[in-house]
């Protein structure tokens, strides 16, 4: 789980600090620009590294600099704790005013305090005592080896690397796919693919959907996925009439989007039961449901939390507001876009009566 994130002169983050300890299910709030998806993105950043971009110019670019502050370093920093160990990685970008692509200054692992890496600038330090250059535009986290039986830098590199970053574009979803995918793409667009690589070493996960489904979508009744083309599978969906009216098969693609969006939670949610935790990010999941919908939808996703995950979730909606508690809901604030992005928990405003009146006011998220 993540326990704090810091990251400072990323386009609205400075001296951005994120405490999510002792928070399994976290919501964030704030008014349209106020960093919200700046915080996917920065998230993002780490989880490229983790998958083994390790070209600079590949993960930032100069524009990325608050304000084109170019005197100042880009530095993101992870705590995560695994296994009741804390890992802490943190690494540090410069660009000179004569060059046009940034490079690494620091980068580090350490993990209950102890040094598993250090690196200032092109020289690597290991924890057995071995040293080694590298390339300043090289980040080398995706490259350092262990020896036998150490696994510090690979379970970070999982983690980071497995982690959801949530914007899903339903319509993009059509449930063909082609190969078997570990990496969900931001957008969902691969869902089938993701969906074929869980069931695929989870077999358990496909009854858990199917009941969560047939919870949520009346008539829906069960879910296949059939071969298309020479190579691929079109994810189709059955559903009946309860009262013997008969029944229907459709592509996947066919669905609403909140029906799409359906399916997506309960992928993650049958993964984080019958698989391992999931840390999972979601810009908005209720963006595409209706107002019936969306209570049930939320709980299910913070059951993610209960089962040594996490889920940071933002949202606009009055319904998944009130069903985060003040202590697990952080308000994302700017002045302007001249201003960085401030971080406040929620149980820092004196707000009167009920919230979603109070934020109507003016007087939480200003």
């Amino acid at each position: 789980m993540i326990e704090r994130l810091y990251v400072h002169n990323y386009r609205c983050f400075e001296n951005f600090s994120l405490d999510l300890a002792g928070r399994p299910s976290c919501l964030i709030i704030g008014k349209n620009g106020s960093g919200k998806s700046t915080l996917r993105e920065a998230l993002g950043v780490l989880q490229k590294i983790a998958r083994g971009t390790n070209r600079v110019r590949d993960l930032i670019e100069p524009g990325d600099f608050t304000q084109d502050r170019r005197d100042v370093m880009m530095r993101f920093a992870v705590d995560v704790r695994l296994e009741e160990k804390l890992f802490e990685y943190s690494i540090a970008f410069e660009l000179p005013s004569n060059h046009r692509e940034a490079r690494v200054v620091e980068e580090s692992l350490l993990v209950d305090g102890r040094e598993i890496f250090v690196r200032r600038l092109s020289k690597v330090h290991l924890e057995r005592g071995v040293s080694f250059g590298a390339d300043w535009h090289v980040v080398v986290l995706p490259v350092v080896f262990e020896e036998p039986g150490e696994r510090s830098i690979h379970r970070i590199r999982s983690f980071l690397g497995s982690m959801l970053l949530l914007s899903p574009s339903p319509s993009r979803m059509s449930g063909f796919s082609e190969r078997e995918s570990w990496k969900l793409e931001p957008d969902a667009s691969n869902f089938s693919s993701w969906l074929n690589a869980i069931l695929g070493r989870f077999p358990a996960a496909y009854a858990i959907m199917e009941s969560y489904l047939k919870s949520t979508i009346l008539d829906f009744h069960s879910f296949e996925n059939v071969p298309r083309g020479e190579d691929g599978r079109q994810l189709r969906v059955r559903f009946e009439d309860s009262n013997g009216g008969g029944s229907l098969s459709i592509d996947f693609g066919r669905l609403s989007d909140g029906e799409k969006s359906f399916f997506l939670s309960a992928l993650i949610t049958a993964a984080s039961k019958a698989g391992d935790p999931i840390s999972c990010f979601w810009d908005e999941p209720d963006h595409h449901l209706s107002i019936s919908e969306v209570g049930h939808f939320v709980a299910e996703l913070r059951r993610i939390g209960n089962r040594r995950g996490q889920l940071i979730a933002t949202s606009h909606h009055p319904t998944t507001i009130r069903s985060f508690s003040d202590e697990n809901t952080l308000v994302f604030h700017r002045n302007s876009h001249l201003e960085p992005t401030i971080v406040r928990p929620l149980t820092d405003f004196p707000y009167q009566g009920d919230l979603i009146e109070a934020m109507a006011r003016d007087e939480v998220i200003g």
